[in-house]
């Protein structure tokens, strides 16, 4: 499955989004300063170019 970078990519995405659901519902608190959302969508815009 993750023998292409475009898997790896959406994996990571599928990750971002995942991590971005969590501290947005507050069952956990992280002191980034990172946007999850964005980031995920950054890398769903990376795998949908490669």
């Amino acid at each position: 499955m993750l023998k292409s970078n475009k898997s790896i990519l959406v994996l990571v995405a599928c990750i971002c989004f995942a991590i971005a659901v969590v501290t947005h519902g507050g069952w956990v608190t992280l002191d980034t300063k990172i946007d999850w959302t964005d980031l995920g969508l950054f890398f769903g815009f990376l795998s949908f170019i490669f």
